[in-house]
């Protein structure tokens, strides 16, 4: 793995190689390692994680899909691309995931022709009480100048039941009108 473009992380590096994005974890994150192979593994049926193509544990590497794109933090929030990122949070929260960084998903969701992608699943862990949702909501107001006193109660009603009545209330907020159902 030598030339080409590369991104480090606290964990990681990552090695970009054509298609193919190879994570190598430094030794004494095994742990990490695991937990980013079980999340790809699981969510591989959803689309809004990168394709893994294979791992190896003796070398902590997984090769997995390269995706080109923009920070979310580089992206200006349109209310596509902020229904996308809910479904996928959404996703995440009806299948018992906390992904831990969607407070502060800066570097941590790539947009690529108007979709999201999330990266990172290290340091992800499942619970029954996730908040990727209500995390992303907080994120998202801060963004676009939202009150959250406007949105506190809401989330935490959410929160409690994981009401579609709720999420949807959420989406209203941001400029969403129509159903969450409809969109990958």
């Amino acid at each position: 793995m030598s030339g080409g473009r590369y991104f480090r992380g606290k964990h990681s590096i990552v090695f970009v190689e054509g298609e193919r994005a190879i994570k190598k974890f430094r030794p004494g994150f095994e742990l990490n390692f695991g937990k980013e192979v079980y999340f790809l593994k699981k969510l591989q049926q959803c689309n809004f994680v990168p394709r893994l193509y294979c791992w190896d544990e003796d070398k902590l590497e997984i090769a997995m899909e390269f995706i080109e794109g923009k920070l979310i933090r580089d992206v200006a929030l349109e209310p596509p691309v902020i229904k996308k990122c809910f479904n996928a949070c959404r996703t995440l929260d009806t299948l018992g995931i906390q992904k831990e960084e969607m407070h502060r998903p800066d570097r941590h969701i790539i947009i690529r022709d108007d979709t999201p992608y999330f990266v990172d699943f290290e340091r992800a862990r499942e619970t029954e009480k996730p908040s990727n949702v209500t995390q992303f909501a907080v994120y998202t107001a801060k963004r676009l100048g939202v009150c959250l006193e406007q949105i506190r109660e809401l989330l935490s009603r959410y929160k409690l039941t994981y009401g579609e009545r709720d999420f949807v209330e959420i989406l209203r907020i941001f400029g969403i009108e129509n159903s969450a159902k409809n969109v990958k």
